[in-house]
């Protein structure tokens, strides 16, 4: 029998994460379920495609996020997807930790970044997995900077 939901939340300012608690009277299928998509959520980027479709992508496969020619576009090694989603509401959907906003347009997962290259003045080439080159835009460049010293990018 499936249990009636509740949900609340209270505010505790020593905490430096979320925590989520699934209270039940015993752990059955439905608890388990909750357990499940609670842990999976973090770890997809659920992606509006054109036609009116839906795509979810591992966070951990994407590359980068970029836009192009009026387009969006979410690149794994595998595929390119359009998707009707800015590349701001991916980055708030991506949340914190593991991508950079290398401009207006670009946001890499710094796991895929291999090389940053400094040498040329004003400007910043990553070279990324996939055989993939992006461009950092010079107004990112400081904020890029202090993030890889170990800064806050936002």
């Amino acid at each position: 029998m499936p249990y009636d939901v509740s949900v609340s939340f209270s505010e505790d300012e020593s905490l430096d994460k979320i925590e989520i608690r699934i209270i039940a009277p015993e752990r059955n299928e439905q608890v388990e379920q909750l357990l499940s998509r609670l842990s999976d959520a973090h770890r997809y980027l659920e992606l509006p495609t054109y036609g009116g479709g839906q795509i979810r992508l591992r966070k951990d496969s994407i590359i980068r996020i970029f836009s192009e020619n009026r387009n969006n576009y979410v690149c794994t090694a595998e595929e390119t997807v359009r998707t009707t989603a800015s590349v701001s509401e991916l980055e708030r959907q991506l949340g914190a930790g593991g991508f950079l906003r290398i401009s207006r347009f670009e946001i890499i997962n710094l796991d895929k970044a291999i090389h940053f290259d400094f040498s040329i003045v004003g400007e910043l080439k990553i070279k990324m997995e996939a055989d993939q080159t992006v461009f950092a835009s010079r107004r990112y460049i400081p904020v890029i900077r202090d993030y890889l010293k170990g800064g806050d990018a936002k």
